[in-house]
C-alpha cells in the first residue's frame, strides 16, 4: 500500500474539502496518508472539523493569503503581491521546513493543493518521491477553457503562479466541474466530494443556505432580507455583526457537520464562486447562485464555468432578480463524473 502526504492551500476552506475527500479515497483503497501541511496567515484559526480530521498528522506553516478590502467584498491583488515578495524570506524558510520533514517522512507521494510555499518545497525531494499537483486552477492553460472575465492582468499573474507550481510536478492533475480532454502535461478529474455530502439526501426545504469567502457580503443580505420579509438563510461566517439582523437571517460559525445537514435541506445555495462548495452542491442539482469575490479573477473564471456546465448561475451581486434563475439542474452526468473519482486517483497512486 502507497504512503502519502499532502500540501494544502488553507486560504478559503475549498482545498481544506479537497484533502478530506481524497484522504477517503485514499483510506477506503487502504493507503495512508502519513502526513498533512496546511499553508495559513498568522493568527488564523483552523476549522475543527480539519484538525480533528488530520488529528495525528497536521502541521501548519506560513503561506500567502489575499489582503482583503476594507469593506471585505473584495481583494487586493497588487497590495498582496508587494505585501508577500517582502516577505519572501519566511517563505522560502518554511518550504526548506517542510522538505526536510518529507525527506524524513519519505512518502511515495506529495499531493500539493495548489500552495506555492508547497511547491518551492518540492522543487528538491529526495528521488523516488512522486509529486502531484492538484486543484481547478491548472484549467487555465488549456487553450479550451474560455475565461473572458476580469483583468488581463490578473489573468498573467495567476497562470504564472499556476506555471511555478507545474514546475514542481511530476503530474498535474486539473480538477473540472465536467470532463473534459487534457494535455501532455495536465490531466482532467473529476471533483472531489466528501463522502457526507455525496450521500447525504437532499430534500428542497424553505431556507436558503449561504457561506461567503470575504464576509462583507453578509451586509448585502441584510439589505437583501430588509426588503424581503419573506427570505429566510442559514449564513455560515465568522462575522459578529453590531447591528440587529433581520429575523430571516440566521448565523452559525463555521461547523462542517451542521452545513451538509442544512445543505440537505436548503432552497438553494448562495455562496461565493469557489470551487467546491458549488462542486458539493452540484452533486444533488441544488439550485445554485454565486457571486464571484471582487477582483478574484479565479473566482470570475470559475462563475462562467459554472454557468457552462449547467450547475448554477453567477451574478455581480446579490439581489431579488438573482432567484428567477436558480432552478434545481438535474445531477445525473455530473454525478456520474464526480463518482469516477476514487477510481481515478487510486490509480495515480498506483501506477
Amino acid at each position: 500500500m502507497a504512503t502519502s502526504l499532502f500540501i494544502v492551500q488553507g486560504e478559503g476552506k475549498g482545498h481544506m474539502s479537497q484533502a478530506m475527500a481524497l484522504k477517503e479515497h485514499l483510506e477506503e483503497a487502504g493507503h495512508t496518508v502519513v502526513g498533512l501541511f496546511l499553508g495559513t496567515r498568522p493568527k488564523h484559526d483552523i476549522p475543527d472539523y480539519f484538525t480533528e480530521g488530520f488529528a495525528d498528522s497536521l502541521h501548519t506553516f506560513e503561506s500567502p493569503w489575499f489582503l482583503r478590502t476594507p469593506n471585505k467584498k473584495g481583494i487586493y491583488i497588487g497590495r498582496t503581491l508587494l505585501f508577500h515578495l517582502l516577505r519572501l524570506p519566511r517563505y522560502i524558510s518554511e518550504a526548506h521546513r517542510i522538505r526536510r520533514e518529507i525527506d524524513l517522512l519519505r512518502p511515495d507521494v506529495v499531493f500539493n493543493f495548489y500552495d506555492v510555499v508547497g511547491a518551492l518545497a518540492l522543487r528538491k525531494t529526495a528521488s523516488g518521491i512522486r509529486r502531484i499537483g492538484i486543484g481547478h486552477h491548472f484549467l487555465l492553460h488549456f487553450d479550451n477553457y474560455r475565461c473572458d472575465k476580469g483583468s488581463l492582468w490578473h489573468r498573467w499573474l495567476l497562470k504564472r503562479l499556476t506555471g511555478l507550481i507545474i514546475l514542481s510536478c511530476d503530474r498535474v492533475l486539473a480538477l473540472s466541474f465536467r470532463e473534459l480532454p487534457g494535455s501532455s502535461v495536465i490531466e482532467v478529474v473529476p471533483p472531489l466530494v466528501r463522502r457526507r455530502f455525496r450521500e447525504m439526501q437532499y430534500k428542497p426545504g424553505d431556507r436558503y443556505l449561504a457561506y461567503f469567502l470575504n464576509e462583507g457580503l453578509l451586509y448585502d443580505l441584510v439589505l437583501l432580507a430588509r426588503k424581503l420579509p419573506e427570505f429566510q438563510v442559514d449564513l455560515f461566517t465568522s462575522l459578529k455583526p453590531n447591528m440587529e439582523l433581520p429575523a430571516g437571517i440566521t448565523l452559525h460559525p463555521f461547523d462542517a457537520d451542521k452545513f451538509s445537514i442544512l445543505m440537505a435541506s436548503c432552497r438553494g445555495l448562495i455562496t461565493s464562486a469557489g470551487f467546491d462548495a458549488a462542486a458539493e452542491a452540484a452533486y444533488h442539482g441544488i439550485p445554485l447562485v454565486v457571486i464571484p469575490t471582487r477582483n478574484h479573477f479565479e473566482q470570475a473564471c470559475n462563475g462562467a464555468d459554472i454557468m457552462r456546465s449547467g450547475i448554477g448561475v453567477a451574478v455581480s451581486k446579490i439581489e431579488k432578480g438573482m432567484f428567477e434563475d436558480m432552478n434545481p439542474a438535474e445531477p445525473g452526468r455530473y454525478r456520474f463524473w464526480v463518482d469516477r473519482a476514487a477510481e481515478l486517483m487510486l490509480k495515480v497512486v498506483e501506477e
